[in-house]
């Protein structure tokens, strides 16, 4: 049996962390999630997390130095970024070490993301 897969999910906006979680509830994966970069900092620090899915405009700190930093601490992580306020994708999805999503997305998106990056779930 295959370990299932945790999945971070890191928005200031309450709606959109139940959203996402009611979207991805039903694929076999770990769901965390942390309304501020500080607190998905705090949870990469003490467990395993296989994809981050993060708001670009957060609190404290952007998602993409946000996505920087966990890559640091778990290089084998994906990165899913999110944002309503597309203006061209952040320097780390440019690079290809990130995804980026465009608000608002339709859940087979996100699902689509979820398979190519994490194909056990």
């Amino acid at each position: 049996m295959t370990e299932r897969k945790t999945v971070l999910i890191v928005d200031d906006d309450p709606q959109i962390l139940r959203l996402v979680k009611t979207m991805l509830g039903a694929r076999k994966v770990n769901l965390l999630m942390a309304p501020r970069p500080s607190a998905a900092l705090r949870i990469c620090e003490e467990q395993e997390v296989h994809l981050l899915i993060a708001d670009l405009a957060l609190p404290e700190m952007d998602g993409d130095k946000l996505a920087e930093r966990i890559l640091k601490l778990r290089p084998g992580a994906s990165v899913l970024l999110i944002s309503g306020y597309y203006k061209g994708a952040p320097a780390t999805a440019r690079l290809g070490q990130v995804r980026f999503l465009k608000k608002p997305f339709f859940p087979s998106e996100l699902i689509g993301h979820l398979r190519e990056l994490l194909p056990e779930a």
